[in-house]
């Protein structure tokens, strides 16, 4: 017998415009509430970008010892996958319109997972080939919608209401709303990809208004607050920690919602918030590098530099190439007090690479121009750096300034 910790999980990044609906974490709850017997056969569960097109929600391994749940597009109806004896509004949707989040984790949890799973269950044990041996369609199926009866048919005390079927309320909210917020939302996105954010934010703040859950909606909401709180008087880091709280609380899969939580609470401040906010959205993708980056940043700025380092170099093993992780792992070895000779020479060796890579970035060689000034009081090669910043970006302030000081230096005025 397979005890439920031994079940391991992979996770493979989806591809663009696509996403996992459920995490380990939810899919161990399910299983937990099943009978041994009836999981003891899985070995593993895959996170996989298998949706292609056949459009694949799951899948069991040759062995019958794995299974998969796949990617699919942030935004999608899965009407079609019901079958006679289904219905959207038993996950929580309604008919003819994109499935709300909790409809479609309700899906992918209650009736996709424990498909996949009657795949594994014993038909004939007699038989010689495994074909036979096993589940097909029909029967998978049939155990999928009795255990989600099962599983449903009494209360289960568990703060997040996609594990209990949809309540009353919740789809009178549903047919009220939700068709009304996901107009809203199709509008804030177009007016987004058009940069009419003042638009798009209203849009946004409309679709939350007719439904509440839209967590999608919530998460635009709180990307606005967050790249525009220095700006706009009535946006702030605070609402935006509000709001995407409230996002990742309706939808923890949400991979942008949880990053931009982690970097709002970084912002103010809130560390302890924070580490745990970026732990779990590299959970959720934990081959994201971008996640990992700006954790490794956010490390730095919290002067925890020996962290900081462990994360830039976990980053530059899988890209190498990565203009902003080489930039901040140098920088972080140039602020830590405690970093010997050999790292501020490696430090400077990162910014040399960064230009070699992007000769064509006035930063990265304002970046140059910086470290040849301060750690090596190369006064020449810097201002050559900085003119070059200059030529390739004629607004960049930072370099403008830096070519000021030396001349002020030049002329005997001490550097400021």
């Amino acid at each position: 017998m397979v005890a439920l910790r031994d079940v391991g999980f992979t996770h493979h990044t989806p591809g663009l415009n696509r996403r996992y609906f459920v995490t380990e974490e939810e899919i161990r709850v399910v299983l937990s509430r099943l009978p041994e017997e009836v999981r003891c056969r899985l070995k593993w569960v895959h996170l996989n970008d298998r949706f292609g097109r056949i459009r694949r929600l799951g899948y069991v391994n040759r062995g019958k010892r794995e299974i998969g749940l796949c990617a699919t597009p942030a935004r999608i109806s899965l009407g079609g996958y019901l079958e006679r004896t289904q219905t959207p509004g038993q996950f929580g949707a309604i008919p003819r319109c994109q499935w709300p989040t909790l409809a479609v984790r309700r899906f992918f949890l209650y009736d996709v997972l424990l498909h996949e799973l009657g795949h594994l269950q014993i038909i004939d044990a007699k038989a010689k080939s495994l074909r036979r041996k096993f589940a097909k369609e029909t029967r998978a199926q049939e155990f999928a919608e009795h255990w989600c009866r099962e599983l449903w048919s009494r209360p289960f005390d568990h703060p997040d209401p996609v594990h209990n079927r949809p309540t009353p309320e919740e789809i009178e909210a549903v047919r009220a709303g939700w068709a009304l917020s996901w107009g809203e939302f199709k509008r804030g996105w177009i007016a987004d990809k058009t940069r009419k954010y003042d638009e798009a934010f209203r849009h946004y703040e409309r679709a939350v208004a007719h439904y509440p859950a839209n967590a999608m909606a919530l998460e635009q909401l709180g990307l606005h607050h967050y790249f525009w709180h220095e700006n706009e008087p009535h946006r702030s880091l605070e609402q935006a920690v509000a709001i995407l709280t409230d996002a990742v609380r309706l939808d923890p899969a949400l991979p942008k919602a949880q990053l931009l939580l982690a970097m709002s609470l970084s912002k103010l401040e809130r560390e302890e918030e924070a580490r745990r906010c970026f732990q779990r959205a590299i959970q959720i993708d934990p081959y994201c590098s971008r996640a990992i980056l700006i954790y490794g940043e956010s490390l730095a700025d919290w002067e925890k530099y020996t962290e900081a380092r462990k994360v830039f170099e976990r980053t530059l093993r899988r890209d190498p190439q990565s203009i902003r992780t080489i930039q901040g792992y140098a920088c972080c070895l140039a602020n830590d007090p405690d970093s010997k000779p050999t790292d501020i020479a490696r430090a400077l060796a990162l910014f040399q690479k960064a230009v070699a890579i992007a000769p064509n970035d006035a930063d990265a060689h304002y970046r140059l121009g910086f470290a040849l000034l301060d750690f090596r009081a190369e006064i020449e090669p810097a201002k050559r750096q900085f003119e070059e910043a200059l030529r390739l970006n004629p607004t960049h302030e930072d370099a403008a300034n830096a070519l000021e000081e030396i001349q002020a230096m030049s002329a005997g005025t001490p550097l400021s």
